[in-house]
């Protein structure tokens, strides 16, 4: 089934649906509301989000929802310029609702190219990637108004992303290029920064982390981005090296004092979990030399310390500072976290029983070898094991 056709399918399925504003006043006849004005006060309001402005994500919400309005409200003539036309584009890929959209694009209300884009937009808020990507990938972004450009360079990137990642992350640079300061370019870098880290591209994560923590650290998705970006970093082993792990932390190093602490210690917690020990050491000293003496923090700092020290020369300094951290400073599941490194490193120095050294003695060479990374193996499922049982005991709790 071709593009159109398949398009033509979900726009029947979506014109059942009821308008969010159903029973909004009409405008009046002859008099098409103003729609590319109503577009652009909408992105004034994203960028007051990307900035970090928390009343302005109801008032998108209610913008969108005067802007459904509008569209059930407007005669076909009103989407006859370019302006209008694009203005819809934006208005469907800032996930406005689509009811009062199908009509307009089913009767070829638009002029020729924005319906394309009008289509392909479509069809990527409704999921039908491979029709989305067809209709949207011809499109030379350059011939575009800026205001649009960065939206649909974005929409873009997504759909290319499992395709070819090194095409998506081109989209985003031109996002971030054409939309710079907005919420476009707020989300381009998150998403970019997320690739790069995938592709062991420290450099790069660095250099746009920064541009990140300098441009947007208010913003209302930087905490969750953070926290997400630390847990990446850790699980790839882009710090595991530690001239990667300077660039990363001197990256963070933009951000006010509490989110570059929260980020290193995240960062530490996930290197532990990960069994990426020399990030969890740099990355829980760096937080501890900027935690209050007594602090949960500095708790939680000393508790990621000791988890990688335990395998270290270090063991005996390990577990004395380990049994000197009180479990009231710490949340339910490092409280658990910390139990469960105590408990592996009392194991690690467990004398073996009789038995178990004629075994060991019978075995083949390569299995002292192999025993310590063996150990270590074991210590990390147990560590996974006991914060996810925590994380999903935690989720059960009223």
């Amino acid at each position: 089934m071709r593009p159109l056709a398949r398009l033509a399918v979900a726009l029947a399925v979506i014109a059942l649906q009821p308008s969010s504003r159903a029973g909004a006043e009409p405008h009046a006849a002859g008099e098409p509301p103003n729609f590319s004005a109503m577009s652009d006060d909408l992105q004034r309001l994203q960028t007051r989000i990307a900035e970090g402005d928390r009343s302005a994500y109801p008032a998108e919400v209610a913008e969108l929802t005067a802007m459904a309005a509008a569209i059930a409200a407007a005669p076909p003539e009103t989407w006859a310029g370019k302006r209008e036309a694009g203005s819809l584009v934006i208005y469907m890929l800032s996930r406005g609702a689509l009811a009062p959209v199908v009509p307009v694009v089913k009767e070829d209300s638009l002029p020729v190219p924005e319906r394309a884009l009008a289509r392909g937009a479509l069809a990527y808020v409704t999921n039908h990637e491979a029709d989305a990507l067809e209709l949207l990938a011809p499109v030379d972004l350059s011939t575009l108004d800026v205001r649009l450009a960065g939206p649909v360079a974005f929409a873009r990137s997504v759909l290319k992303t499992r395709r070819d990642s090194k095409a998506a992350v081109a989209d985003l640079d031109w996002a971030r290029l054409v939309a710079p300061g907005g919420l476009v370019e707020e989300a381009a870098l998150r998403r970019e920064i997320a690739l790069l880290a995938e592709a062991h591209d420290a450099p790069r994560v660095a250099l746009l982390t920064r541009q990140y923590a300098t441009r947007f650290p208010a913003s209302l998705y930087a905490p969750d981005f953070f926290h997400d970006l630390a847990r990446r970093i850790a699980s790839t082993g882009l710090a595991d090296d530690p001239v990667n792990y300077r660039l990363l932390s001197d990256a963070a190093a933009r951000l006010p004092a509490d989110g570059r602490r929260d980020f290193v210690l995240t960062l530490a917690r996930a290197a532990a979990l990960n069994g990426r020990f020399d990030a969890a050491e740099a990355a829980a000293g760096e937080a501890l030399q900027h935690s209050a003496a007594g602090s949960a923090d500095e708790a939680r700092g000393r508790l990621y310390l000791g988890a990688g020290r335990i395998f270290s020369d270090a063991y005996d300094a390990a577990v004395a500072d380990l049994q000197g951290i009180a479990s009231a400073k710490l949340d339910r599941s490092d409280a658990a976290l910390l139990a469960a490194v105590r408990n592996v490193a009392v194991q690690l120095r467990a004398a073996p029983a009789a038995a178990s050294v004629v075994s060991q003695a019978a075995a083949s060479g390569d299995a002292s070898k192999d025993g310590e990374a063996a150990t270590i193996t074991k210590v990390e499922d147990a560590l996974r094991r006991t914060d996810s049982l925590v994380a999903a005991d935690g989720s059960r709790a009223p």
